[in-house]
C-alpha cells in the first residue's frame, strides 16, 4: 500500500473518532431524579364554594380530608402532612404550610379569610387550591412528598374597616355619632376619647346601620350583627372617657376607660441628677414613650441609667413652671414604693422627688389608668 493511501486511511479514522466524540458530547447528560409517587391521598373539600362570614368568625368554614399516605420505603416510617392554600391562577402565592399528623384539617372563617384577604378584595370571589403534602420520615433515605390538590371557591369579608362609628342615644332619644380610629392601621383595635353622658350605644362599621357591633352575652363582649336587632350597651358614667374596641378574637370587647389625659398629649419626660438626663427639661433623650399595646395605651416608660441617692421627677410641659408627676412623699424609692399621685404644679404640694436606692440601667414605667395609677422600676435587659 502506498504511503499516501495509508495516510488517507489514518486521517479518515481520526475524523470518524472525532465525529463519534462530538456526537457523544452533544447528547444531553442524564441526571438522577427522585421517583414520584401517584396520589393516594385524594384530598377533598367539605365545600365547593363559600361566602365567609365575620359574624361567625371562630366557627368552622371548611374541612379538608384525605386518605392516609404510606411510606414506599418501610411500613414503620412515620408519615405526617402539610397543607397550604394558593390562588389557582397564581401557584407561587402560597400561604404558610400548616403541619398536622391527622388526615383532616379544619379552618375557621377567620383563618380562611386571613388567607383570602391576601389574594382578593372583600366581596370578590376567588378560586383557590388546597394542596396537601405527605412527609415521610426515614432515617436513611429521602422520599419526595406525595402531592394532592383540590379546588374550591371562596369570597372574603373586610376584616378591619378603617373606622368604627359609635352610635349613641341619650335619655331624650337624641342620637349622635362618634368616629373611632385605629392607632395603627391593620390592628382591628379602635379608640376615641369623648365626654360621656348617660346613654345607650352600639357600633357600626360604616355610616350605614349594618354591619354592627352590639352587646354580647358577657360583660364588655360584643356581638357582630349583619341584620335584625342590635343589643345596646348602656353607659351611666359622666365625664371624659376613652372607648377602646378590640374586634380581634378572643377579646372582641368594648371597654370604657378613664385614662389620665396629659396636659400636652404624648409630652412626658424625666429629669434629675438621679438619672443620666440631669436637670434638663423636656429633652428628646429623656422622653418617655408609650409602651402599651393598642389595647393598653396608658403605659409610658423610660429606660436609662439611674444613680442611687440622686433625685428624679417626671415633667409634662416645657419647663419648671409646668405640671409634674411628683413622688408620693419626699425621697420615695421607686424600687419599693409604686404609688403614683396625679400630676400637679409644684406649689400644690411641694417639690417631692423620687430617690432611687440602686444604680444601673433600669426601666421606669408609669401606668396612667386612673383607677390603677402606679409605677414600676425594674432592671433593663
Amino acid at each position: 500500500m502506498k504511503k499516501n493511501s495509508i495516510s488517507c486511511l489514518l486521517l479518515a479514522g481520526c475524523v470518524c473518532c472525532l465525529a463519534v466524540a462530538l456526537t457523544s458530547c452533544n447528547e444531553d447528560p442524564e441526571y438522577f431524579e427522585l421517583p414520584t409517587y401517584p396520589d393516594e391521598m385524594h384530598i377533598r373539600s367539605s365545600v365547593e364554594q363559600i361566602v365567609l362570614n365575620k359574624g361567625i368568625a371562630d366557627q368552622a368554614a371548611v374541612t379538608f380530608s384525605w386518605d392516609k399516605a404510606t411510606s414506599p420505603v418501610s411500613t414503620a416510617d412515620k408519615v405526617s402532612y402539610k397543607l397550604c392554600l394558593y390562588p389557582t391562577a397564581t401557584k407561587d402565592q402560597k400561604s404558610e404550610y400548616i403541619a398536622t399528623d391527622e388526615t383532616s384539617l379544619t379552618l375557621t372563617h377567620d383563618q380562611l379569610n386571613s388567607m383570602v384577604a391576601r389574594w382578593a378584595l372583600p366581596g370578590e370571589q376567588i378560586k383557590l387550591t388546597a394542596q396537601v403534602l405527605s412527609i415521610v420520615e426515614n432515617e436513611t433515605r429521602y422520599v419526595r412528598p406525595e402531592v394532592s390538590t383540590v379546588e374550591f371557591l371562596a369570597t372574603g369579608y373586610e376584616k378591619y374597616p378603617t373606622y368604627l362609628y359609635m352610635i349613641m342615644t341619650n335619655a331624650d332619644g337624641q342620637q349622635t355619632s362618634q368616629r373611632l380610629e385605629q392607632r395603627q392601621l391593620g390592628t382591628g383595635i379602635y379608640e376615641t376619647t369623648l365626654n360621656m353622658v348617660p346613654c345607650t350605644y352600639h357600633f357600626t362599621t360604616t355610616e350605614e346601620p349594618y354591619p354592627a357591633y352590639g352587646m354580647g352575652s358577657e360583660a364588655e363582649k360584643m356581638e357582630y350583627v349583619t341584620e335584625g336587632n342590635v343589643t345596646e350597651f348602656t353607659n351611666n358614667v359622666i365625664g371624659q372617657r376613652t372607648i377602646i374596641v378590640d374586634t380581634n378574637q378572643p377579646y372582641n370587647d368594648c371597654r370604657v376607660l378613664d385614662i389620665v389625659q396629659l396636659p400636652v398629649p404624648g409630652q412626658i419626660w424625666i429629669c434629675g441628677n438621679g438619672c443620666s438626663i440631669g436637670w434638663n427639661t423636656n429633652t428628646t433623650a429623656g422622653r418617655l414613650e408609650m409602651v402599651g399595646s393598642a389595647r393598653e395605651p396608658y403605659y409610658y416608660a423610660w429606660t436609662g441609667e439611674f444613680t442611687a441617692g440622686g433625685e428624679i421627677k417626671i415633667g409634662l410641659g416645657n419647663g419648671w413652671g409646668d405640671q409634674f408627676f411628683y413622688a408620693p412623699e419626699a425621697n420615695a424609692d421607686p424600687l419599693t414604693d409604686h404609688r403614683l399621685p396625679m400630676y400637679r404644679l409644684q406649689d400644690d404640694g411641694g417639690d417631692l422627688k423620687w430617690v432611687p436606692s440602686v444604680s444601673g440601667r433600669y426601666t421606669l414605667t408609669l401606668c396612667l389608668l386612673a383607677s390603677d395609677m402606679h409605677i414600676s422600676f425594674e432592671p433593663a435587659n
